[in-house]
């Protein structure tokens, strides 16, 4: 009954998601014992599809995605496995946005009392075509933008602009185009060791943290008669790794105590300071207490 319950929350949760515009685009990945949780907000702002478009993948769907993302990930990590993949999309006049869920198994390994997981996957590059309900999901630039760019490629009234102010030919612009995907995470290509590392005292948490430079930023300004146009492409993001307790990075590999080794341990203190305070109770009624 809970189960039937929860997923109706969870496609609403994607839907609310991607219908409202977050302060920004988010991947947060939660790590476990046995297996990774992985959250996903891809919010695209754009102003070139003038269309509205709401949809939630459904299983015969999701199976066009799970091969492809399987395919991505296994790149990084080989033993890795997908369960659960969660998806939905929504397009507005402004924004082009993906939410993505997914959990991954595989990656983890026990030595001693320790857990060790393989991060190395988090910078996965899905690079194909994704095309589902005759809508692109993956090469949004190359679908959408490179005919626009083609159209104003001759113009002598249209320019071309990274990052606001760097003036790029059509050529350079058709080129940041075609390769700009947008389930390609490769912006969190950094080591997990580099990311900046904090750890929540109140909630015992390790967490790390990553503000991806600009993924890309596009405009296209053409004038046309009377009229000035312009067109925009601009993804930003941000990454967040957390796990229960004190964990530590080297290179890609996250490195944290059993939960499990570490309730064991607690108890067997507890156990041992309790014996300790009746063994001290019993020397002190012995002596003083007669």
């Amino acid at each position: 009954m809970k189960a039937k319950i929860k997923l109706p929350i969870i496609i609403l949760f994607l839907w609310l998601l991607c219908w409202f515009k977050p302060a920004e685009a988010l991947t947060n990945i939660k790590v476990e014992e046995n297996n990774v949780d992985f959250y996903s907000l891809i919010a695209i702002h754009q102003n070139f599809l003038q269309k509205s478009e709401s949809l939630i993948l459904n299983e015969d769907t999701l199976n066009l995605l799970n091969e492809s993302l399987s395919f991505a990930i296994k790149e990084k990590a080989p033993f890795a496995t997908i369960h659960n993949l969660k998806a939905s999309l929504n397009i507005n006049e402004k924004w082009f946005n993906i939410s993505l869920t997914f959990k991954i198994e595989g990656i983890s390994k026990n030595a001693g009392n320790k857990i060790i997981v393989d991060c190395s996957w988090k910078n996965f590059q899905i690079k194909n075509n994704l095309t589902i309900n005759g809508i692109e999901f993956n090469k949004v630039g190359e679908t959408y933008l490179t005919p626009l760019i083609k159209k104003y490629e001759n113009s002598s009234e249209a320019r071309f602009w990274i990052n606001e102010t760097h003036s790029v030919s059509p050529e350079k612009a058709l080129e940041i185009a075609t390769n700009f995907a947008a389930l390609d995470f490769k912006e969190f290509s950094a080591p997990l060791e580099s990311w900046n590392k904090t750890y929540n005292v109140k909630m015992q948490k390790t967490i790390f943290q990553y503000n991806a430079p600009s993924k890309i930023n596009f405009n296209l300004t053409v004038k046309e008669e009377n009229t000035s146009l312009s067109y925009i492409l601009k993804f930003d993001s941000k990454a967040e790794i957390s796990v229960f307790g004190y964990a530590k990075a080297i290179g890609d590999t996250l490195i944290f105590e059993s939960i499990k080794e570490k309730k064991e341990k607690d108890i067997a203190i507890t156990i041992l300071i309790l014996f300790l305070i009746v063994v001290s109770l019993h020397l002190y009624e012995k002596k003083y207490l007669k």
